[in-house]
């Protein structure tokens, strides 16, 4: 029922607002031509809010990344930054790569593998203190229908599409124990899930300053749990992200990132069928500092740009309290 009242609201919606409003489903050559003219430095942006921009045509470009976790406790039954003591306390660290490609001139797509190495201070149910493995492998669509107007307000505009495969799983890499999902998973997933996720995004360049966030909603199919035998039916995922960069010296790329996140965890599916996780719903809030900096440029349109940072989670409700340092790293080849 609520699918058919989707359906005829969204057609209503669009049968009133289509033949007011012309939308283009690509930008036009002219505002391609004025937005590469305007002020947009080559540097590496934001860690964790993903650039609303795609590859050029033609170009190959892999991050590199790797993120650690280090556990301090576990946030209360209500959101804030009040926090106990875990029995768990993880501490992990995970490696990850992802190569993207222009498909067309608004078209990206990517693949991307991680790994995970974790140590908690008590055994898993399995008698583990540590575990090792290969993570969640992805593969990604982003299109971008809008392209900023140097002269006005108007942002880039891009939508993107992602697949999480549970390769975790399916090579028995363990579970982290305690069952949490990390704030720097982007965007967040369950571990052992198949996950869908859509989102939105937005980048607006004020020189010397770029304006970037994300919003995405992750669908985990039901998957297995910690728990031999038991599918788990884990609520959907909402996850913000926004970024402010700020670049101090346009020939070294050099800036200061500040993020802010957020990951929800619903009490419901999009599916309708009820949650059976503990707890139901959770909630974190983090805060990252950051510095970018562009190691090579060349003509040919190849770069080699990174940046480091750390995540403080600030307030939370049942989820882990920990920081996540990290490092990225990210090599665009030649223009063809």
């Amino acid at each position: 029922m609520r699918a058919i009242i989707f359906s005829c609201c969204s057609a209503l919606v669009l049968g009133v607002v289509a033949p007011v409003v012309a939308f283009d489903w690509v930008p036009t050559d002219g505002e391609i031509q004025r937005y590469r003219e305007s002020w947009n430095p080559p540097t590496h942006g934001a860690i964790y809010t993903t650039s609303a921009d795609v590859v050029r045509h033609g170009q190959w470009f892999v991050r590199a990344y790797v993120q650690g976790q280090i556990g301090s406790g576990e946030f209360e039954n209500n959101l804030s930054s009040k926090s106990t003591a875990s029995p768990f306390s993880p501490n992990a660290v995970s490696p990850a790569a992802i190569l993207y490609y222009g498909v067309t001139r608004d078209i990206s797509v990517g693949a991307g593998v991680s790994g995970i190495y974790w140590h908690s201070d008590n055994t898993d149910a399995d008698g583990r203190r540590a575990g090792a493995g290969i993570g969640t492998t992805s593969l990604i669509l982003k299109y971008r229908p809008i392209v900023q107007d140097p002269d006005s307000w108007r942002p880039s505009i891009a939508l993107y599409s992602r697949l999480s495969l549970p390769t975790n799983r399916w090579l028995g890499t363990p579970e982290i124990p305690g069952g949490f999902t990390p704030l720097s998973r982007v965007p967040s997933s369950r571990f052992g899930a198949i996950a869908f996720t859509e989102g939105v995004l937005f980048r607006k360049n004020l020189a010397p300053f770029r304006i970037s966030g994300n919003v995405y909603y992750s669908y985990n199919a039901p998957g297995s749990g910690s728990e031999p035998g038991r599918t788990v039916y884990g609520g959907d995922l909402l996850n913000t992200h926004v970024a402010l960069e700020h670049i101090l010296d346009e020939q070294t790329g050099f800036g200061y990132l500040i993020e802010t996140t957020t990951l929800h965890q619903l009490g419901t599916r999009l599916d309708g069928h009820p949650t059976n996780t503990t707890p139901k719903t959770f909630s974190l809030v983090g805060i990252q500092p950051g510095l970018e900096y562009t190691f090579s440029r060349y003509e040919s349109g190849a770069k080699l740009v990174g940046a480091i940072g750390c995540m403080f989670t600030v307030a939370g409700q049942n989820d882990i309290r920990a920081i996540y340092p990290n490092i990225s790293v990210k090599y665009f080849f030649d223009q063809y």
